[in-house]
């Protein structure tokens, strides 16, 4: 186990290897409770099906006409003798705080997954107005006032911008320096996704990314969001991609600690995302897209992983 990391399971040979890693990262997510961000103990079950660790009941809104709690998902009301304890994921959870160490240790990025990079640059096309560009096309942040005409079909409404080149299939690895910034947001998105009126990001409208709120909010655009226990030191982004498989994955390059992984990624062609700040009035944080840094290569480099722009 602890040999695995994501630059093995992307060999071509790896396919079992590759669907171990998900089912690695799967595994965690349902041992952590989505109220405390713990390890899940004494997981209770509620009727609609929501779990969380029994102590963490006292927290959820509680009905006043009734004696039970609404769930924070779908707001259905279960009785408090309806909750359940959930003994088969409790065990569960009790293995896999034994095989933490090397979960953590397979989820670990492997410095040596930057053969994937791909040299992204910022399509100023697609910039909103607000935005300004630098002239390295690796650079942006929100002005606050128009830096170009505001017209354009391929123009955002709101304050983001996309990435080049458009992928469509192979592994594509970039790194994203968001500074000391307290908002930003970063991942994929479809080329088709919606580009008028207020931006919703979200799994459902093709969008694929964390992002940071207040300084200390992490984030999953997820449906519902799902909330990340991360350190406000986070300063660098690295961004996995593999089309075939449908999976992008967010790592700390600093650490190589792996921070999350989306599932079900199938829009094609998707384009790189970015967002700055534009709610707070005292951040001008900037997001750089970090220069592509060759690594000696143990095999042949794999054919291109994206089509032309």
């Amino acid at each position: 186990l602890k040999s695995l990391s994501p630059v093995t399971l992307l060999k071509p040979q790896g396919q079992f290897l590759k669907h171990f890693f998900l089912a690695c990262v799967l595994l965690v997510e349902a041992c952590t409770c989505p109220v405390c961000f713990g390890h899940l103990e004494t997981p209770m079950t509620l009727e609609c099906g929501y779990v969380c660790c029994q102590r963490c009941l006292d927290s959820l809104w509680k009905e006043p006409l009734a004696e039970g709690v609404l769930c924070p998902q779908c707001s259905i009301l279960s009785e408090k003798d309806s909750t359940v304890h959930h003994v088969q994921l409790d065990r569960i959870v009790s293995k896999m705080k034994k095989l933490e160490p090397r979960l953590r240790a397979i989820l670990k990025l492997n410095p040596r997954i930057k053969k994937f990079q791909v040299d992204v640059t910022l399509d100023v096309d697609t910039a909103h107005s607000h935005l300004a560009i630098s002239p390295d096309l690796r650079s942006v942040r929100y002005a606050g006032s128009a830096q170009r005409g505001s017209s354009g079909a391929e123009r955002f409404d709101s304050p983001c911008v996309l990435g080049s080149p458009r992928l469509e299939s192979g592994r594509s690895y970039w790194e994203v320096d968001v500074g000391t910034s307290r908002e930003w947001d970063v991942g994929v998105c479809a080329d088709a996704a919606s580009r008028r009126g207020p931006l919703q990001l979200s799994t459902e409208h093709s969008f694929w990314t964390v992002g940071l709120r207040l300084g200390k909010i992490f984030a999953a655009c997820t449906e519902p969001t799902t909330e990340l226990r991360l350190l406000p030191r986070l300063r660098r982004l690295g961004i996995l991609l593999d089309a075939e498989l449908g999976v992008l994955t967010f790592c700390d390059v600093a650490d190589g600690g792996h921070i999350f992984t989306f599932t079900g990624v199938t829009a094609r062609p998707l384009r790189p995302f970015f967002s700055p700040a534009n709610t707070l009035p005292d951040d001008r944080g900037i997001l750089r897209i970090c220069p592509v840094v060759w690594v000696a290569q143990d095999s042949p480099r794999e054919p291109p992983m994206h089509t032309e722009h």
